[in-house]
């Protein structure tokens, strides 16, 4: 049987029943019932394979039996079937013991629900009363059916069966002998046809066996057949119909079409009979009074009728009853003809003719064992031939079924439980690739593209910090009742991060500038510092128009060494370190904007830069949903994420890119945290615990090699710094002193001639993050070239006097600083200006931090 159609057809009972089997097989020998240990036995590999060698056994023994051995092998074979069809006695009852959804009973408390059900229709009720009802599966009543058609030939199980030839000739009548035939001929016809109802067993052991291998249906390409997901229950459902209208459609066909035939009769052998019998009724109903050459030409031609009919048939017993005792009972048949003894029941013709009143009458035998053989090697061939049919016509029906229909459904529901597991897991996007085996064009390839879409929506809408949520609302367990709300509110989660949050500056005059292209102008931004965040273990979480909440999640139990949590300070840093590089590296692509906006943004900020702030912080806060039912945002609620936009926001004052915070500079490795330098210590309220802050010196000042295709219009703005008489596309001429009309108008052909497209965004790649990139990134080497070790030193010595209250020293060293730095230094002049408002004299009640509150 093929495989392929195996494959492609399976049970939903089976399914179920080979997965509980796999679940025993893992649980230890001690934990195993009595049931289980059944189970596993009747459906491990050995068992398997030696009930298919006896499927197929009796399947093609009969044949075999008539077509190549003597009726002295009669009772081994008879002894054969009968083992058999014990064996399958013991699997059916041994399966009804302990194998599920085999066996069905009727469910006596649906059936008292569907009874008093007074609300629901009477064609629902019928269907659920008939349903609870039901008595033994689908595969039950087949097994039971194959196995019990196996009596028919068993003599020693049914003895009735074995009837003797003179029994056949005493049921007889005369003129009757053609349809009586005819009957006969049907009836074996249709137990042989009953016998193919064993083929599903066959079908069966292959489908199990399939099942216990991969446990999945298979698409045409069976290249993808390692990837592809496990049935569900639809797809086990439609391929079980599919199997059992397959199954019972050739099974009907095979039983009624030898029914609904004429069969075809040997009309030589009646009609010589029947010449016989009148030659010899005409002979012993002559009067006495007869003359004797009368009576001798009557014998004669009796006797040549006789002769004749021995010698153009294959009679090999001729029986006269009730005649006269002058008369020979038994004719002289040929010796080379075989005797009856000889030959099998199925070997032999039988016909009778008797008189109406049963008072003599004239029986044969012909031998039929070539008829016999030939029907055996047809039904070889019959055989065979319903096998290939149920394997070719369950693999043609389900093929359609499953590309049209399955196949799509298990991949919406292997991506849904994906989502569930982890919504954040990967890009759920589609193409083609994934596709395959789903006919393109079709509805339910438009779902299956849309649930990729929706998915994708999710996961860039509620972020890391929706993952809990997404997967909870979506999980497709069962155990959950019939509640099919969501539950988007309810307790968070607290959790320990690191919280990025960036800030762009000079945004509000850069939106004045740009109006609707802000948009493009602040999504550049997002996939520049999301996708370089993304491959530094981080997730983007909120965008607030010109800010960004960036969040690394830290196991609370891995705290503790850099290793322990996997380098994520680290990894912190350097993914913002990275994004002030490629802002700089990809000016061209992020201000690829229309000659107007263009040209109102240089005209505001000559040699516009975009650059950003970042805040660094570590801490806990609480996961969840903000909101209501109507709207919600995935996001974290804690002091701690207030923090991190406070160190941003207080980059401006302490003249540094990126600042960070204690708890979040001990997160950092030696390798990292000794380019960082702390800037101050403080207290934002009278409550708070003191916190030291720190920077890692960036010049953003730095050339560094540019992306391809940079922009030439933009380099034309930036390197004028104004748009007195800048050349445009289309000879478009814009000019400050332009009346408004005219000014609108070019606006406007901006808007159509451009439609704000963003054109192909580059792809940010950077190398996977390992330690030595301190040491060894080009880029990062490059950020802090500007404060050597030398420098770094002689601030530590000033930031250590400051704290401890030695603010003479820390003057020295801070004016060093700003010698060295040619007066650039932004913490050193921040701190000398704190300090002056002090009058350069240390507070009384100081303690090592200020307060900013």
């Amino acid at each position: 049987m093929s495989t392929d159609c195996v494959t492609a057809s399976k049970a939903t009972n089976d399914i179920e029943d080979v997965t509980s089997c796999h679940s025993s097989k893992n649980l230890p020998k001690r934990e195993r019932t009595l049931k289980e240990k059944a189970l596993f036995i009747i459906e491990s590999n050995s068992v398997t394979i030696f009930m298919t060698l006896i499927t197929i056994f009796v399947l093609y023994s009969e044949h075999v039996r008539i077509l190549s051995f003597d009726k002295s092998y009669d009772e081994g074979f008879m002894a054969l079937s009968a083992a058999s069809f014990f064996l399958f006695l013991i699997e059916i009852t041994v399966q009804c013991w302990c194998k599920e959804n085999y066996l069905v009973m009727p469910d006596v408390k649906k059936i008292k629900e569907v009874r008093y059900s007074y609300s629901m229709k009477w064609h629902a009720k019928a269907k659920l009363l008939f349903q609870a009802i039901q008595i033994g599966s689908f595969y039950f009543w087949l097994d039971l059916v194959a196995t019990m058609s196996m009596v028919l030939e068993i003599p020693w199980l049914t003895p009735s069966s074995g009837i003797e030839v003179n029994d056949n000739l005493e049921s007889a009548r005369a003129g009757k002998a053609s349809r009586a035939g005819a009957k006969a001929a049907r009836l074996v016809k249709i137990v042989r046809m009953v016998r193919l109802v064993r083929l599903v067993k066959l079908y069966k052991y292959f489908s199990e066996k399939k099942n216990k291998k991969d446990g999945t249906i298979t698409p045409d390409d069976f290249e993808e057949l390692e990837h592809f997901p496990k049935e569900t229950h639809v797809g086990a459902e439609m391929s079980d119909r599919t199997t059992k209208k397959v199954i019972l459609g050739i099974l009907i066909m095979l039983v009624v079409i030898p029914i609904l035939q004429d069969d075809e009769l040997v009309y030589v052998n009646e009609f010589g009979l029947q010449m016989v019998f009148e030659r010899w009724e005409a002979l012993i109903n002559l009067d006495p009074s007869v003359p004797h050459d009368k009576r001798a030409v009557q014998t004669s031609s009796w006797k040549y009728a006789e002769e004749q009919f021995i010698n153009s048939t294959e009679c090999i017993k001729l029986t006269y009853v009730g005649f006269d005792e002058s008369m020979h009972e038994f004719a002289n048949i040929p010796e080379d003809r075989p005797s009856p003894e000889s030959l099998r029941f199925i070997e032999m013709e039988n016909l009778a003719i008797s008189e109406t009143s049963d008072a003599y009458s004239i029986s044969a035998g012909f031998d039929a064992s070539s008829r016999a053989k030939e029907e055996a090697f047809l039904g070889l061939l019959l055989t065979t031939f319903v096998i290939l049919l149920l394997a070719l016509g369950t693999m043609t029906f389900s093929r359609d079924v499953n590309n049209l229909v399955i196949i799509p459904i298990e991949k919406m529901v292997h991506m849904v439980r994906e989502i569930s597991a982890n919504p954040l897991g990967k890009n759920l996007s589609l193409d083609s690739e994934h596709l395959i085996g789903v006919d393109d064009g079709m509805e339910t390839t438009l779902l299956l593209r849309t649930i990729s879409k929706i998915a994708g929506l999710m996961r860039v809408g509620f972020g890391e910090a929706g993952a809990e949520i997404i997967g909870k609302n979506l999980n497709m367990s069962h155990d959950e009742g019939d509640d099919l709300s969501m539950n988007l509110l309810g307790n968070g989660r607290k959790i320990q991060s690191i919280f990025g949050f960036c800030d762009v500056r000079n945004f509000t005059d850069t939106t004045e500038c740009l109006q609707e292209e802000v948009m493009l102008f602040v999504n550049r931004i997002a996939h520049i510092l999301h996708s370089i965040v993304v491959q530094c273990d981080g997730a983007a979480n909120k965008n607030i128009g010109d800010a960004f909440l960036l969040t690394w999640k830290i196991d609370p139990k891995k705290i503790g060494s850099c290793k322990d949590h996997g380098y994520s300070g680290d990894k912190a840093l350097f993914s913002l370190l990275k994004t002030m590089v490629e802002l700089i590296r990809q000016e061209d692509f992020i201000c690829n904007f229309s000659p107007s906006a263009l040209g109102a943004l240089y005209e505001r900020m000559p040699g516009y830069k975009c650059r950003i702030g970042c805040g660094l912080h570590f801490g806990w806060a609480v996961e969840g949903a903000i909101g209501s039912d109507k709207k919600i945002d995935a996001s974290y609620i804690s002091p701690h994420v207030n923090w991190a936009e406070f160190l941003e926001s207080s980059t401006k004052l302490y003249g540094v890119p990126l600042l960070m915070s204690q708890p979040f500079y001990d997160l950092l490795s030696p390798e990292a945290s000794r380019y960082c330098r702390q800037v101050d210590n403080i207290k934002k309220s009278k409550t708070d615990e003191g916190v030291g802050i720190y920077t890692y010196d960036a010049n953003l000042d730095i050339e560094v090699r540019s992306a391809p295709k940079a922009n030439a219009r933009l380099s034309t703005f930036r390197n004028k710094g104004t748009m007195r008489k800048t050349t445009i596309s289309r000879g478009t001429l814009i000019s400050k002193d332009s009346d408004p009309t005219r000014r609108q108008k070019d606006k406007k052909n901006d808007r159509v001639r451009n439609s704000f497209s963003v054109g192909e965004a580059p792809e940010i790649k950077i190398e996977p993050f390992k330690l030595s990139v301190w040491d060894k990134d080009g880029d990062i080497m490059k950020l802090r070239m500007h404060f050597d070790s030398n420098q770094r030193r002689i601030w530590a010595n000033g930031i250590g006097a400051f704290i401890c209250g030695d603010w003479n020293v820390a003057i020295v060293h801070f004016n060093k600083v700003l010698d060295l730095t040619h007066g650039n230094d932004g913490p050193a002049k921040y701190i000398l200006s704190v300090m002056e408002e002090y009058n350069f004299t240390v507070p009384k009640d100081w303690d090592g931090y200020r307060r900013l509150s």
